[in-house]
């Protein structure tokens, strides 16, 4: 099926009114010569000096014709006839459309071009320098909240919903439980970050315990119903104090026996993830619970309402004060980096890499984009645009062919003159 093109209306009226004019000079000339060398023809006899006028006009007629056959042949059928080699760019369009996109994919799409522009940009510099004016990504923030309603409005559907809870349950039923488990444990305690975990969540317990030593007091009255409360009260802080100490004490030592322990614990469960089929078993029964629970419905229903909500909060409400706050933080961001130049210079050759990459799988299917929009065009259209951008040269390339053609003529006649003379 034709795609008819984009058109600019009064630009295309100027070209169309310059090309007519100059192609009415062009093709004008052809009768003015044929003309002269008819009377130089006739009446040479009487005056010898026409025989200059007669080379010039018809070396002039000849040249000016064969231009007109070869511009005419660019786009149709010179006269109507369909002569071979004739109307090229209608019969060769598909041709021409993946001959262009061979050559945009081999000589534009290139890593070396693509490597030189981005260098010469600066790109992480000029992005993050835009984005350090807290009004400019203030504007940014509010523009893209903008479109969120409309975003939501395509996919606020109960069917989408359904659709990725399937998708989910799908996932998860794909997943091998005990093998994942493992996974996990084995990447948190590489390298120690489970105990860079445990070293935020000490601190957690300390303060929890120093805040709530008369919850514990009360909780132990409880299961000690014969002591009076201020033996139990010493026994609380006393207790508490102690467990405090046992905390700041694994805070401070990295390889504190408890430390280990929780390291040897963590390596020996992972490995019977791994290789125990009762444990495994255990995993495998939690994931068909979930699966046939209502927890994952559940859960991304009240996530997607969350966030429905908040998308279709009213402006000027608290929204507002939340994109002040995040345009700040990107702005302070974005200027702390600008600091930075070897930063940037990082920043700017990993986009150079991630370009350089994505051109190697991709550049071939830009290639394969222009062909195709190529073929689409209406063939009639495409004749027509060409030949506004290019005619007005080619009717020139014309003119100049009927000039130099009687110069040419002269000068042959100067020679076969030069010739008859010689003894």
């Amino acid at each position: 099926m034709s795609v008819a093109l984009q058109w600019d209306a009064a630009g295309s009226e100027r070209k169309r009114a310059r090309l007519l004019r100059i192609k009415i000079i062009a093709t004008g000339l052809l009768p003015v010569m044929a003309t002269l060398f008819a009377l130089s023809a006739r009446f040479k006899p009487q005056y010898p000096l026409l025989a200059w006028v007669e080379a010039f006009s018809e070396a002039a007629l000849v040249g000016g014709l064969a231009d007109w056959f070869a511009v005419v042949a660019l786009f149709r059928h010179p006269g109507g006839l369909p002569l071979p080699h004739t109307a090229i760019i209608p019969r060769n369009k598909d041709r021409i459309g993946a001959q262009l996109g061979e050559f945009v994919e081999m000589n534009f799409l290139t890593p070396e071009n693509i490597a030189a522009k981005l260098a010469e940009l600066d790109l992480a510099e000029n992005v993050l320098r835009w984005f350090s004016d807290n009004s400019h990504t203030r504007r940014a923030i509010s523009a893209t909240r903008a479109y969120l309603p409309l975003v939501i409005e395509v996919v606020d559907e109960p069917d989408i919903e359904r659709v990725v809870s399937r998708v989910v349950s799908e996932e998860i039923d794909r997943l091998d439980f005990a093998q994942t488990a493992a996974s996990m444990i084995m990447t948190v305690t590489r390298d120690g970050r489970h105990q860079r975990i445990l070293d935020e969540m000490l601190p957690l317990a300390t303060n929890w315990l120093n805040a709530n030593r008369a919850y514990v007091k009360r909780r132990f009255a409880r299961k000690s119903l014969l002591t009076p409360p201020w033996v139990d009260t010493y026994i609380v802080n006393s207790f508490v104090d102690g467990v405090i100490d046992l905390i700041d004490e694994i805070g401070q030592n990295p390889d504190h026996e408890m430390r280990l322990a929780l390291d040897a614990y963590l390596q020996r469960f992972a490995e019977q993830l791994e290789s125990d089929p009762e444990l495994a078993k255990k995993a495998e029964d939690i994931k068909t619970s979930i699966m046939h629970g209502r927890e994952i419905e559940g859960t991304l229903s009240a996530a997607w309402r969350s966030l429905r909500g908040r998308v279709r909060a009213p402006r000027g409400g608290p929204e507002t004060a939340n994109e002040a706050w995040l345009a700040d933080v990107v702005s302070r961001i974005a200027r702390g980096i600008l600091l930075d130049r070897e930063l940037l210079d990082r920043m700017n050759a990993n986009l150079i890499k991630i370009v350089d990459a994505g051109l190697a799988h991709f550049k071939h299917t830009f290639a394969t984009l222009i062909e195709d929009i190529v073929q689409r065009w209406d063939t009639q259209e495409v004749t027509e645009k060409v030949e506004l951008e290019l005619g007005p040269d080619l009717q020139f390339i014309r003119l100049n062919g009927t000039f130099i053609g009687g110069l040419a003529g002269v000068a042959l006649h100067a020679a076969l003159l030069g010739v008859a003379v010689t003894p």
